[in-house]
């Protein structure tokens, strides 16, 4: 009688110099499902990659069965392929098996020491390359009925003028956050105190809060 081959995770794929297209991600994850005893894991979930992910590896959406794959980050990071996939793919198997469950619960455990790979949750992988900065804005906010104005770093809706009461609006102009972009919002200022119109001072529009200046 032969024995069983026991299962090794190294046998799923061997990192190459490019990502595995559907075809091997599908070969995959049907391997993956026969290990965890459920078979036709390749037809109930759907692998695919996204590269709007910046510093996760991978997530799993689960009312869709989908496992989302970090293209940028696993295209540096190979060798990282088969344990985020792995991951991810066990909790849409707990997800289909079990419903709604703690995600990192003893069910997601078990198949994981099944492979004998990590439960960990996180990475230490290098991202910062990946994030896109943040840009930072100053807003000009100029009371819509007497024209006074006061410049903050964040839209004040809740704020009202105290000589026109809490009826009035503001009509709000937006700038980076520079030296530069204070200096434009000082000078249109000046330009509405002078009796320019805002639309004379935008380039582009911000919807519902007045526009960007050029």
């Amino acid at each position: 009688m032969t024995a069983r081959k026991r299962f090794s995770v190294a046998d799923l794929w061997t990192p190459d110099h490019r990502l595995p297209g559907k075809a091997v991600l599908n070969t995959i994850t049907a391997k993956l499902g026969r290990a965890w005893d459920f078979d036709g894991l390749e037809r109930r979930a759907h692998v695919r990659y996204n590269p709007r992910l910046r510093s996760t590896l991978g997530r799993a959406i689960l009312d869709d069965c989908c496992v989302e794959l970090n293209t940028r980050l696993l295209r540096e990071h190979r060798e990282e392929l088969i344990g985020v996939l792995a991951h991810e793919l066990a909790h849409v198997v707990v997800h289909l098996r079990y419903g709604q469950v703690a995600p990192h619960g003893l069910a997601f455990r078990t198949l994981m020491r099944a492979l004998n790979l990590s439960d960990k949750r996180t990475h230490t992988l290098p991202v910062a390359h990946l994030k896109r900065p943040r840009r930072k804005y100053l807003y000009l906010h100029r009371c819509s009925d007497c024209g006074y104005c006061f410049m903050a770093r964040s839209v004040r809706r809740n704020y009202y003028c105290r000589a026109c009461g809490p009826e009035m609006s503001w009509s709000i102009l937006r700038a980076p956050n520079t030296k530069r972009g204070r200096e434009m919002l000082k000078a249109a200022e000046a330009g509405l105190k002078r009796g320019e119109r805002i639309d004379q001072l935008l380039h582009g529009g911000l919807p519902g809060e007045g526009g960007d200046l050029p």
